[in-house]
């Protein structure tokens, strides 16, 4: 029997309805450090991946002489890690759940879950309380996983995983949609690929993100709090290497305004495609952007400006936070030219070997599935793709 009332799970209003996470704490602040917050994502990406993937039971619980034991199940499957070594974190991974953002299914299954089921009752500021006994905790641990994996049945968590994959697949065909349109309207285009991402260290506390902590209080409810995990190498991160809605910000802040100081570089632009990501090396927030310009009238020497223009734009409307990548760098291309194909040079619009040639290396950039998708948005409805007009 589940030890919760399930009520109206799977909704961000929910979550979103608890408090104002607008709101700073007040006195003193913690900050997300660098790091600590894809360390964090990435635990509970593999805590849940076991989860929906395996029936793994963390615990047997066993009678001896009336005495009961909870025993660590083995693994069972290859590949999964153990169940039982997740039990203190599930606390912590709340501090990711922000109110009024979007989240995908699994992440939500787990937040919705949590607030209401009764294992969520044994943690005080972050940490399993000490003095619960070890088989009431192996219990409700179990019944909490087995929760789960009865309410992402219920809310078609894995078609939804399935759907938000597929729609790669659709992301792929605009992105050869559009370039077909714009390669037949021109005889020549010079490609300016770029990638634009963000510096590590915030330069001050408005650069950085507070974090927070749920706590349950009695006649309350859930509401956010500062955080209680000690400060590690107090390096603040910056924040829109975490918050997509920043980081979505400083794209449209970017795209906007073409007519302004920098209209030089709009002026031949007739094109573009950015394609946010949250993940790589780093496991943070990116873009992916290539640049696309009439040939014609545009001088070999032009091309380097424009590339310098388009990131010094960046950084500024990153406040000086931003760092780009010219992925027309001589060893980036010698790196890849092994087993990619170059395709970013002055790109003839005639010759449809180099057309197809160029459009499938967008595509194989932009659109591929190498677990990069952005799992937090800043509302649901909110595009990682962009094309220009």
């Amino acid at each position: 029997m589940m030890s919760y009332e399930l009520g109206a799970l799977g909704s961000n209003q929910f979550v979103s309805s608890i408090t104002d996470g607008s709101r700073e704490p007040a006195g003193p602040v913690r900050y997300w450090e660098v790091g600590e917050y894809r360390s964090l994502l990435q635990s509970l990406e593999s805590f849940l991946k076991t989860v929906l993937e395996t029936d793994q039971v963390p615990f047997e619980i066993l009678y001896q002489s009336w005495n009961a034991y909870a025993v660590r199940n083995p693994v069972g499957v290859s590949g999964y890690k153990s169940l039982v070594g997740f039990m203190p974190q599930c606390a912590q991974w709340m501090d990711l759940c922000w109110p009024d953002y979007a989240y995908s299914a699994d992440l939500q299954l787990f937040f919705d879950c949590f607030m209401r089921h009764q294992y969520s009752r044994l943690f005080s500021n972050g940490t399993l309380m000490g003095h619960v006994d070890r088989v009431t905790a192996a219990k409700l641990y179990n019944d909490f996983v087995g929760c789960l994996r009865a309410e992402a049945v219920r809310q078609g968590v894995r078609k939804k995983l399935a759907d938000a994959r597929a729609n790669l697949g659709d992301q792929a065909k605009s992105i050869g949609c559009y370039l077909g349109e714009l390669t037949s309207q021109f005889g020549s285009l010079v490609p300016i690929r770029l990638d634009l991402g963000y510096a590590e260290d915030a330069f001050d506390a408005s650069d950085a993100m507070s974090r927070m902590s749920w706590s349950l209080s009695s006649g309350v409810g859930w509401k956010m709090v500062p955080s209680c995990v000690p400060v590690s190498h107090g390096r603040q991160e910056t924040r829109a290497r975490i918050d997509t809605r920043s980081a979505t910000a400083d794209r449209d802040s970017f795209f906007a305004n073409r007519r302004g100081a920098d209209k030089h570089l709009f002026e031949r632009m007739v094109g573009h495609v950015c394609k946010q990501e949250q993940g790589g090396k780093n496991g943070v927030n990116h873009f992916h952007c290539v640049f696309l310009f009439d040939a014609s009238g545009l001088k070999k020497a032009d091309v380097p400006a424009l590339r310098y223009g388009l990131g010094d734009r960046w950084r500024r409307v990153t406040r000086g936070q931003g760092l780009v990548f010219d992925c027309h760098d001589e060893a980036y291309r010698r790196s890849i030219e092994s087993h990619v194909q170059w395709a970013i040079d002055r790109l003839d619009c005639s010759d449809g070997g180099q057309v197809t040639r160029f459009v499938d290396y967008v595509v194989g950039y932009f659109a591929k599935d190498d677990g990069q998708m952005v799992r937090v948005k800043p509302t649901a409805k909110a595009q990682t793709l962009t094309k220009g007009r």
